[in-house]
């Protein structure tokens, strides 16, 4: 019934927004896209595991995990991850970001905000400063949840709220995305990270895009 209903919805050209989910059983190329070149991810046994790999020496490293399942922007959303942690000298969690473009309608530079099990950080075109020092001594987390809406941001770690704070220059968001962030020295492994299961609720979807996602789940029943 509620596929039904579900899909004349969509028929009548109401939009909404939607819950997506990926615990992460087996690979799904259409849904996350790798940008970087400095780290390997890789499904394995019901986790998706990341670790840096890379020549480079006494380097920062940046790497994102790029949810493309839904286009954004995103608004109004809710990001809930399930048993998410790193171990070694690398910081791992969650990336928001959005473009901003120049006059000439060009990418001038992408802003995002880090938020990591232990830590949380501002950066400008995937730059970070990989200090010492972490907000919160919890390098892995049974459950992290970021709610986004308008500007506002709030995170929690494991019930806890942990940050609660505004950006009047982030109405919305457009990148959303795993991130993994270490300082590699002469060492060839620095650390590795894992997430159990994350599930993204009020992702903007279009007439069209929910009929082919009802019609999926209706050729799967």
């Amino acid at each position: 019934m509620f596929i039904t209903i579900f899909a004349f919805l969509a028929l009548q050209g109401i939009a909404s927004a939607v819950t997506w989910q990926d615990d992460f059983n087996q690979e799904m190329e259409d849904n996350w896209q790798l940008q970087g070149s400095d780290s390997v991810w890789q499904v394995e046994e019901g986790f998706l595991r990341a670790k840096i790999e890379t020549q480079k020496q006494w380097l920062p490293i940046f790497e994102l995990y790029q949810f493309t399942a839904f286009q954004g922007p995103y608004d109004n959303i809710t990001i809930k991850i399930d048993n998410i942690g790193a171990a070694g000298d690398i910081k791992f969690g969650i990336a928001l970001g959005k473009h901003f473009f120049n006059d000439d309608a060009e990418i001038e530079e992408i802003g995002y905000y880090l938020f990591f099990t232990n830590d949380m950080q501002a950066s400008r075109d995937g730059k970070v400063f990989l200090g010492p020092g972490k907000r919160w001594g919890t390098d892995a987390l049974n459950e992290m949840v970021l709610h986004f809406d308008g500007g506002r941001f709030q995170l929690f770690g494991d019930g806890e709220s942990r940050m609660d704070f505004r950006d009047a220059n982030l109405p919305k968001m457009d990148i959303i995305g795993f991130v993994l962030v270490g300082y590699v020295t002469d060492m060839a492994n620095i650390g590795e990270a894992w997430v159990d299961k994350i599930t993204i609720s009020g992702l903007p979807v279009s007439p069209k895009r929910k009929l082919t996602t009802t019609w999926g789940h209706l050729k799967r029943e």
